[in-house]
């Protein structure tokens, strides 16, 4: 999931400007699904938001670098990017996107196609659970074309940021394609064990408002919180929930657990999804990890017979 509004223009400015070679980057996730929902059961090889990407810097004066990220998804099992939220996709896709220009002293000014809203929660599984073909959410912290996006300067672990996104008829994955603001916050101070975000995004007549945080109680637990209200301009407002938890034991693996309570789903007045994610990582070494996880949704609707279902999942995935 997002981390943060365009956190990979912040993570570019690592990049010496010395060196304006950029740096190649990348993640290989590949797994195998089992899901059984409403009776219907189906086993996946999928390819979870696997991706390849190049960035860096250079340096124009002292005190500015042009700054570049060219990040794409690529889908190792098949030679399509299918159809996620009902858009279809190339096997290579644009994810993050961006050329812009950083001052040390008046902060980052980048322009692309960018993710859209902040996200400081630990969010354990991109797979489980979302086999029943909805989300927990409608809105997800989604990329927006042709938008522009500016951090300030870090004081004291805070930092401020701002979006704005033209009008466009065509791939953004906004609701909407009037044009689209967003302002932003985020305090993460320097050794501490706490961090937490605010954002507000607008396009016509939707509108979300997110706030996260995360806390770290030592070197082993690290626990995670999101609330969501978002104006899809429907019948109610959808409201979402989430908490997770990591556990980090003496050995290679690191065991997790994710619930999400969704109500009045996609604006819907009495719509209700909850959905819970339990799984463990191996770490193998630095780059190499492996998945084994389970999960449960649930849908509620007045009016309307329940629908759940679960699903179970094993991978790798590579890092580089």
């Amino acid at each position: 999931m997002k981390k943060l509004l365009l956190a990979t223009a912040v993570a570019a400015l690592s990049v010496s400007a010395a060196h304006a070679a950029p740096t190649v980057y990348g993640k290989a996730l590949v797994t195998v699904d089992y899901s059984d929902f409403d009776d219907e059961s189906t086993t996946k090889l999928n390819s979870t938001a696997s991706r390849i990407g190049f960035k860096g810097a250079e340096a124009l004066t002292a005190n500015t670098d042009l700054v570049y990220q060219l990040e794409y998804g690529v889908e190792i099992d098949s030679d399509n990017g299918g159809t996620v939220k009902g858009k279809s996709q190339n096997q290579f896709h644009s994810r993050d996107t961006y050329l812009g220009l950083s001052n040390k002293q008046y902060g980052t000014l980048v322009a692309g196609r960018l993710s859209a809203i902040d996200d400081n929660i630990n969010y354990v599984s991109q797979t489980v659970g979302q086999y029943d073909g909805f989300n927990a959410a409608y809105w997800d912290g989604d990329r927006v074309n042709n938008a522009m996006a500016y951090f300030s300067p870090v004081y004291n672990g805070l930092q401020f940021m701002g979006m704005y996104a033209f009008k466009e008829d065509n791939a953004s994955d906004l609701p909407t394609d009037a044009e689209a603001f967003g302002v932003g916050v985020k305090y993460e101070p320097a050794n501490q064990p706490f961090r937490a975000g605010a954002t507000y995004i607008k396009s016509g007549d939707f509108n979300t408002t997110r706030l996260s945080g995360a806390y770290d109680l030592n070197n082993q637990i690290g626990l995670g919180a999101l609330y969501q209200i978002s104006d899809l301009d429907k019948s109610d407002k959808e409201n979402l929930a989430a908490v997770s938890a990591t556990y980090k034991t003496a050995t290679p693996w690191t065991a997790y657990a994710q619930a999400e309570m969704t109500s009045n789903v996609g604006g819907v007045d009495g719509k209700d999804a909850q959905r819970l994610v339990l799984g463990g990582k191996y770490a193998f070494n630095a780059n190499a990890t492996g998945h084994v996880y389970a999960g449960y949704s649930n849908l509620e609707q007045e009016g309307q017979d329940d629908r759940d279902g679960f699903g179970i999942g094993t991978g790798i995935e590579y890092k580089f």
